[in-house]
């Protein structure tokens, strides 16, 4: 029974494109019902990849003639959907669903070794731990290291609050990843408050009952500028399949059976924007 359940999770966690879509015809209807979740048999959490939802910045390559991933199409303040390369424009962006909220500590090589690849994720109480008997410690410029604090020679800890849910546009709805770190946690805690502080009936609703609206804008600090995100309330899911669909998002990652791959990470660039500012 608890194989046959992870099945059923599992036929609704291709996280490249989850659409909703009419069955071919009336006449298959039952036999497709009946064979829901066949050819799915031994999936399992690597066996997906949740698209990202990234924001283009200047320096990013598909903005940037000549680098790998160049599209004449990128404009920095844009999204990317890092599966299918699909670009959202910034200022009018997209309906958020949140399905699920987990914060990891990514673990990054200095970018003068391995050109920053990926070394893993820590959860925060592992950190906390680690801190406290000393096998973690804190650099001059704020950053978690492994061992001690060196930019050049040791790897690091970047605070990372993911966020699973829904995107909604006009191509459809889709499974993604909205993963902030550095001066975008101030948005994820943003978002955060926001669906923390809904009341119905005298209780806080599931999380995907809310509609999200995720634009872009510029910001700028004393090292630079790039375009970070917006995050504004935009009403209640009244569609019971977009309810059932976030629903099952959420159990989904609930039960470890997707999760986010940061492996291919440095190769779109996108460590290098969030790591600077």
């Amino acid at each position: 029974m608890k194989e046959e359940k992870n099945t059923k999770r599992t036929k609704n966690a291709n996280a490249a494109a989850t659409q909703s879509a009419a069955l071919p015809t009336t006449a298959l209807a039952d036999r497709i019902a009946q064979d829901a979740g066949a050819g799915m048999e031994g999936v399992d959490r690597d066996s997906f990849a949740i698209p990202f939802i990234r924001v283009l910045q200047q320096m990013s390559p598909q903005c940037t003639a000549g680098k790998t991933g160049y599209n004449p199409a990128a404009k920095a303040g844009q999204f990317i959907n890092t599966v299918t390369g699909e670009l959202i424009d910034g200022n009018e962006g997209f309906i958020f669903i949140p399905c699920a909220f987990q914060r990891r500590f990514i673990q990054w090589a200095p970018r003068s070794s391995t050109g920053g690849s990926y070394k893993g994720e820590w959860l925060p109480e592992d950190v906390a731990a680690k801190l406290i008997a000393g096998e973690l410690k804190k650099g001059d410029d704020g950053r978690i290291y492994v061992g001690e604090p060196n930019p050049k020679k040791s790897d690091y800890l970047a605070d990372t609050r993911n966020h699973f849910g829904l995107m909604v546009t006009d191509r459809g709805v889709t499974q993604v990843l909205l993963s902030l770190s550095s001066t975008q946690i101030k948005k994820s805690k943003q978002l955060m408050g926001i669906l923390s502080s809904i009341r119905i009936n005298g209780q806080v609703p599931p999380t995907w009952l809310s509609k999200i609206r995720i634009t872009t804008l510029p910001e700028s600090n004393d090292q630079g500028s790039w375009f970070g995100i917006r995050v504004e309330h935009a009403g209640f899911v009244d569609d019971p399949n977009l309810y059932d669909m976030a629903r099952e998002f959420h159990d989904t990652i609930a039960a470890g059976m997707a999760k986010a791959d940061y492996h291919d990470a440095e190769a779109d660039g996108s460590t290098d924007e969030e790591e600077k500012f």
